[in-house]
């Protein structure tokens, strides 16, 4: 006999990570992927070479919804949902000077973590020295190469499905 994870499951996931410390960190990666692209592993733990890491700008339940305005490369479309759903809504959005030169191959989700306690309460972006604690890597993403300049901000959307 086999289980199935029920939505009421899958919601009561979604509120317990929506809870955790989020962080999307980036990362230089490997230079060689911009010729031979390599598949992202499922036993990452952490990035290749990380240059930062932001707190989630926000986190949001979601549902599918035909006509909603997250749009997601698949071609799914969701809404935010103000009751909780199976559905997290991630959005996080790095500040013009942050990794400003460098160029990014693969970004990640950790949750739970911290950072150093001596840090200044309204800080957001984070070097890897001042990351005492990482969390474990939920999602790898390596996509596209990113060049950084200070001129542009650079946003990151997913939706967890719980």
């Amino acid at each position: 006999m086999s289980a199935t994870l029920q939505d009421a499951g899958r919601t009561a996931l979604a509120t317990a990570l929506k809870a955790m410390p989020m962080h999307l960190a980036w990362g230089r990666g490997d230079p060689a992927w911009d010729t031979t692209p390599e598949a992202e592993p499922t036993d990452a733990t952490a990035l290749v070479a990380e240059v930062g890491r932001r707190k989630v700008t926000s986190a949001e339940y979601a549902t599918p919804d035909a006509a909603g305005v997250i749009l997601m490369p698949g071609g799914e479309r969701f809404a935010v949902s103000a009751t909780p759903t199976p559905w997290l809504y991630l959005r996080t959005v790095f500040d013009f000077a942050e990794a400003n030169g460098e160029t990014i191959r693969e970004v990640a989700l950790f949750v739970g973590g911290a950072t150093d306690a001596a840090l200044p309460p309204g800080q957001h972006y984070y070097t890897p020295a001042q990351v005492t604690d990482p969390g474990r890597m939920y999602l790898l993403d390596r996509g596209e190469r990113i060049e950084r300049t200070g001129t542009t901000y650079q946003a990151f959307e997913y939706i967890l499905p719980l």
